[in-house]
């Protein structure tokens, strides 16, 4: 597991190789980098494999009670007030 993938090379059959961090590294660059037309095909393909949430960087409970559950949480480098939990589907 944690094999890096460029977003021209993502697919429903590679997905599964990434890491949770590797899985944030795409998807912001889904967000910051690709049009908007463009973003809901690779973030399908990515859901497909991992579930996402977004929580305040004050909720020291929740993110406690979703790492708990196998969230792993990443500081969000377009808002700093802002964590995305990662956690692949079983």
């Amino acid at each position: 597991m944690g094999k890096t993938i460029s977003l021209e090379k993502l697919s429903l059959e590679n997905v599964k190789e990434l890491s949770e961090e590797n899985a944030f590294v795409l998807l912001n660059s889904i967000i910051s980098d690709l049009p908007k037309e463009k973003q809901p095909y690779y973030e399908s393909i990515i859901t497909t494999t991992f579930e996402f949430r977004s929580i305040s960087s004050s909720s020291r409970n929740l993110k406690g009670d979703l790492s708990m559950f196998g969230f792993k949480f990443f500081e969000n480098p377009s808002n700093k007030k802002l964590l995305m939990g990662i956690r692949r589907k079983k």
